[in-house]
């Protein structure tokens, strides 16, 4: 009986300090919230005041209409949204396979190793960031330095067909945003007792067993952040399938660049595309923030079922 009290007792004294945490926690980022908030929120008022108005061949007209919503929402923008969502897909699921054994080797290594390596991962971030994708331009071209290796080792005798295609989106997205992946999967891995990888072998686990068991849980946070962190920007990416993509697979982000530059313009339905790509990007957030909790949960009951 004087157990089960105490056991309860303990129980309620970690839920307190639990939600203490995330109180704390709470307070010190509403400021960076707050600023954040109001300088997405009033962007953002203004796209749908746009969205809701009637093109004109320049500009538009403020006469109340549901015309661009009518325009997005029929089958003429499905392909690209598509196309944006697997772009978006498959460049979260590659930097997630290519930066999880990284970010891994990283945290394990020796404090100088890890140190030079966390910085060549950062570097790319000190070029900017159009200069990044011309020289992907200058290396994939049909006369760049690729094709031209390939062809001085008499390994192909006419130039690849690489820029301008998907292949080429691809790859350079999953270039620029695979440091995204790697450094919030380093910062959860580094924080994992690795002795317990240790007794897990001790106790007859094989090294796969011990990783699925006690290493993938405990980094769960980091593979979360990690693909908001690449999933969000890759949606509505505009500049990459701009530079090194083609004209027949348009991206909602060049589409609605198209829609505001190009004559006649369409501010109205470049808003509308604005506006319900951010719903697809509240309602996928919402997704994530919904697992990161049931993990969180998940975690802390786990921690108190040991502790019994």
């Amino acid at each position: 009986m004087f157990e089960s009290t105490s056991h309860k007792k303990k129980h309620s004294n970690e839920e307190s300090a639990q939600k203490r945490k995330e109180v704390t926690s709470w307070i010190l980022s509403l400021p960076a919230m707050l600023w954040l908030m109001f300088f997405f929120f009033v962007p953002y008022v203004i796209i749908l005041l746009y969205s809701v108005f009637t093109a004109d061949i320049h500009h538009i007209d403020t006469t109340f209409s549901l015309d661009a919503y009518r325009e997005v929402l029929s089958t003429r923008y499905l392909n690209s949204f598509y196309i944006s969502l697997k772009l978006a897909f498959e460049t979260t699921i590659i930097c997630l396979l290519l930066g999880y054994p990284t970010a891994y080797f990283i945290a394990r290594s020796s404090e100088k190793v890890k140190n030079n390596l966390l910085i060549l991962i950062i570097i790319p971030f000190l070029t900017n960031f159009i200069i990044r994708i011309f020289s992907w331009r200058i290396f994939l071209a049909p006369h760049g330095v690729l094709n031209n290796f390939l062809i001085a080792l008499n390994l192909i005798d006419t130039p690849l067909r690489i820029l301008r295609t998907d292949f080429a989106v691809l790859l350079v997205t999953v270039y620029v945003y695979l440091p995204y992946m790697i450094l919030p999967l380093y910062s959860a891995i580094e924080k994992i007792d690795f002795s317990l990888l240790d007794a897990a072998m001790d106790l007859g686990a094989k090294p796969f067993k011990a990783f699925r068991k006690i290493t993938l849980p405990l980094s769960k946070q980091g593979i979360l952040a990690g693909t908001i962190l690449v999933f969000i920007p890759a949606l509505g990416s505009y500049i990459i399938p701009q530079l090194v993509g083609h004209q027949h697979s348009l991206l909602i982000g060049q589409i609605i660049t198209y829609r505001v530059r190009n004559i006649p313009r369409n501010w109205p339905v470049a808003s509308a595309l604005s506006f319900v790509l951010l719903l697809i990007i509240i309602v996928l957030l919402s997704i994530f923030y919904y697992l990161s909790i049931s993990i969180k949960k998940k975690g802390f009951e786990n921690n108190h079922e040991k502790h019994q």
